[in-house]
């Protein structure tokens, strides 16, 4: 019985840390080494249901299977997944329930299982859509797809099936660019045409960057991502583009955290400008920060509790009975001290030239991009590696959504190409 309590706790630990981790992932105020010690806390829990064996998944780890609860679905399944029960647990995944799927998706996702792709390959024949879309993110995710079994799924049925074999499979083959890529790039899905412009521009193809263009000046459901690749391979003038769409209410959080990654002059005053707009002025200051190093801290933020005048209330706080009370990233920003900051850039304005792109204060040059990768924030993560995969044409792409020893890894191989790497408009090289 006390063993039994001993592995409950395990596993209530286990579900409830994973949950932490998960968000860490996209937390604006963890860095890579901070979610590094959140993982060994996991780590403990998981382990020391490893060690419960055969008792321990009978009494917990199958049940928790059906508990409807997604962080304990992942930690329970990727136990298992550690104690063999590999092929038990993929005929538990074709025959789950969606959300289910996914949760288990995840354990597989992240396992280090030996053989595991072999395992996943033969389920992919299975007349289920949605579970084979499950299981080419999961063979994707490990970088364990075959090239020719993911050009197999450019145009499937099932838009998660498509995204996950296009970014997969950058650069693109040139057949597949001529044939393949124009009708992509015209899909009404928002997430496919994405994941189409990003493998287009890195296997260098113009197409790919007109329909960016396209896509931001268009200014809908398409134009968000769009607005990310505009920011991070475009010109002065494509900053200035973006810099106007400011001007449409709707548009200002998609717009700013575009603008964060542009690190041009043009964008650093626009966010500047928009410290005074409440409902927008963390997610500028947030921009501000990446582009030019100021930390929002000590004197540059407002003091713990303080918002200013206008500011929404949190959430909780709202008399409104269908406010999302689910904590987003954006929640953690810190309030910009708007005269302290205002201060600081008539100092440091002098800095920054025109026609240059800076990130954390510094001319924005490969080595620069990897200490960001590194130790930035892990919000912004994601979107840097999405540059390096795309200018180094798929050769390095940093896991930002594994453990981080994963991650680490990736980043020693990405280190001596980083040092070589220019980034200048990548219209410059498209064909």
């Amino acid at each position: 019985m006390v063993l039994e309590d001993v592995l409950e706790e395990h596993l209530d630990e286990a579900a409830f840390r994973w949950l932490q981790w998960e968000r860490a992932l996209e937390a604006p105020d963890f860095t890579l080494l901070d979610v590094a010690s959140q993982e060994a806390q996991l780590a403990a829990h998981l382990h020391g249901l490893v060690l419960g064996g055969a008792e321990a998944a009978e009494s917990l780890l199958w049940p928790a299977l059906d508990s409807g609860e997604a962080t304990r679905i992942t930690a329970a399944a990727y136990v298992l997944l550690g104690q063999g029960h590999v092929q038990a647990l993929l005929d538990f995944m074709a025959g789950g329930a969606p959300e289910a799927r996914a949760a288990v998706r995840r354990a597989v996702e992240l396992s280090a299982a030996p053989n595991l792709g072999e395992h996943l390959l033969p389920l992919l024949k299975r007349e289920d859509v949605s579970l084979r879309a499950h299981l080419l993110e999961a063979l994707a995710f490990r970088y364990e797809a075959p090239p020719d079994l993911l050009a197999e799924y450019f145009l499937h049925d099932e838009p998660q099936a498509r995204m996950a074999a296009l970014r997969a499979s950058s650069p693109l083959r040139e057949d597949t660019v001529r044939h393949l890529l124009p009708r992509l790039l015209e899909s009404e899905h928002p997430g496919i045409r994405a994941a189409a412009m990003e493998a287009g521009l890195a296997s260098g193809a113009r197409m790919a960057w007109e329909a960016c263009r396209q896509a931001v000046r268009a200014c809908n459901a398409h134009s968000h991502q769009a607005m990310v690749l505009l920011a991070l391979f475009g010109t002065d003038a494509d900053t200035a583009l973006l810099v106007d769409m400011l001007e449409g209410r709707d548009m200002r959080p998609h717009v700013l955290w575009a603008l964060g990654f542009s690190g041009r002059l043009g964008a650093m005053e626009a966010c500047l400008a928009l410290l005074e707009d409440p409902l927008v002025a963390r997610l500028a200051g947030e921009a501000f920060s990446a582009m030019t190093g100021l930390q929002l801290e000590g004197l540059h933020a407002l003091p713990p509790g303080e918002r200013p005048e206008g500011a929404p209330l949190p959430p909780e706080l709202q008399e409104d009975l269908d406010a999302d009370l689910v904590p987003k990233p954006e929640d953690d920003l810190p309030w910009p001290c708007i005269g302290a900051v205002r201060y600081w850039w008539k100092e440091a304005r002098p800095r920054f030239h025109a026609e240059r792109r800076y990130l954390n204060g510094q001319l924005l040059e490969g080595p620069v991009l990897l200490e960001a990768l590194t130790h930035g924030p892990m919000r912004r993560r994601h979107v840097l590696a999405r540059e390096l995969a795309i200018r180094g044409k798929g050769q390095h792409r940093i896991p930002t959504r594994a453990f981080s020893p994963r991650q680490r890894a990736a980043l020693a191989q990405a280190r001596v190409a980083c040092e070589q790497l220019r980034l200048f408009p990548l219209e410059r090289t498209l064909r």
